[in-house]
């Protein structure tokens, strides 16, 4: 277990140094007194942490929210890409069809129209 980068081993030679420099008499009360600072430090931790992961869950919802629209554009455009394919399939079989009934494509005129009617020669 560690805390504010300070390990187990580090804790027990403060402490050990804490009682060769306050003695034995003072220990327990500066051991309180660092108890209590420790509790204070760690509650203070703990609330910077959920401040923290509370921030973060707003901005993840932040840009969950415009992928989610995103994400419903693509479909309407998928939908419509495919609408749009259905009705161009659609119109070329008419045209095929129209082809066959008529032995001429329908899209391109007869070749007696194709032309303007050219004028007679003087002479």
């Amino acid at each position: 277990m560690e805390f504010m980068g300070i390990g187990a081993a580090e804790a027990v030679l403060v402490l050990l140094v804490t009682m060769l420099v306050v003695g034995p008499q003072r220990f327990p009360e500066i051991a309180r007194e660092g108890g209590r600072w420790y509790r204070t430090a760690r509650r203070y931790a703990n609330e910077v942490m959920r401040d923290v992961r509370g921030a973060m869950q707003e901005l993840e919802a932040e840009v969950q929210a415009p992928t989610e629209e995103l994400r419903g554009l693509h479909e309407i455009r998928d939908d419509f890409d495919s609408s749009l394919r259905k009705a161009r399939d659609d119109i070329d079989s008419e045209r095929r069809k129209a082809v066959r009934e008529l032995g001429a494509d329908p899209i391109e005129p007869p070749p007696a129209l194709a032309a303007p009617p050219s004028e007679p020669e003087r002479g």
